[in-house]
């Protein structure tokens, strides 16, 4: 029997990148997206697009009785649109990471409950793409990281609470990646006027900078893949060199040492 998958935000990026590869792998793949700007390559790839917002949980009801009109069961859920923001805190306004959140936090929980019912039915299980923010927090990440740091610690406890019906929880944790997401947290820095001008100008600089290097979209792909094949998948899959160069460091090295290499990487000023 042919297995199902549904995918958030799979319009691009790493979201249409892992319903290409999951399509072509023999999945029957079911991509959500507002935008319907993938939906030609996700049709090339024998994937069914869908118009759904994950903070509008009447569209989502309607995709999963999509999918369980045509395919009657639900293997896997990729929990994978998400938002990002970047700028110092005292930048930010309440009304910018409350919409953040209502993305990358409230989002991913009502996708996953709705797919619950099927999943342990399946015994399928639950993928979310995090991101190393999610257990490094960076200056000017400080409302993205919070909600990652957010989805991290209520994946941990749900993967305790699924044990029981055998749905593993999974965590992707990608760093850079070249997609049009980091890309756009580049551009959408906001550059302080007052107080933070000169450092949120000096992080602009290196955000764009990092906007184009990370990996490839299809190396995350590639670890979603694994992560939904895997018959013992670990809770946490950091993604990419980099990425796990960075954990590493952060759990051997003295938080003063730590801490000190981070600003001499970001060129912080000394305090």
């Amino acid at each position: 029997m042919q297995r199902v998958v549904l995918i958030s935000g799979a319009s691009r990026g790493i979201g249409l990148a892992s319903a290409v590869r999951l399509a072509r792998g023999g999945w029957a793949v079911v991509g959500l997206s507002r935008s319907t700007d993938g939906d030609a390559a996700l049709r090339e790839a024998g994937a069914l697009p869908l118009s759904a917002d994950v903070t509008d949980v009447t569209s989502m009801q309607r995709a999963f009785q999509t999918i369980a009109a045509q395919h009657g069961r639900l293997d896997a859920v990729i929990a994978n649109a998400g938002a990002g923001l970047v700028g110092c805190f005292e930048d930010l306004d309440d009304a910018q990471i409350r919409a953040l959140f209502e993305v990358n936090v409230f989002g991913v929980l009502a996708l996953t409950r709705l797919a619950l019912p099927a999943l342990r039915a399946s015994q399928g299980r639950v993928v979310v793409i995090s991101s190393v923010a999610g257990r490094l927090a960076a200056p000017s990440s400080s409302a993205y990281a919070a909600s990652k740091f957010a989805v991290e610690g209520w994946a941990e406890a749900l993967r305790h609470e699924l044990a029981p019906f055998r749905v593993p929880v999974v965590l992707i944790e990608p760093g850079a990646t070249r997609t049009d997401f980091f890309r756009a947290r580049a551009r959408g820095t906001r550059v302080g006027t007052g107080a933070y001008a000169s450092l949120s100008a000096r992080l602009l600089a290196l955000q764009d900078a990092q906007s184009t290097k990370g990996v490839d979209p299809d190396v995350v792909a590639r670890s979603i893949e694994r992560a939904l094949v895997d018959p013992a998948p670990p809770l946490r899959v950091p993604t990419g060199a980099g990425t796990r160069a960075q954990l590493l460091a952060r759990r051997l090295l003295p938080w003063r040492v730590y801490e000190g290499l981070l600003r001499l990487a970001l060129r912080l000023p000394e305090p």
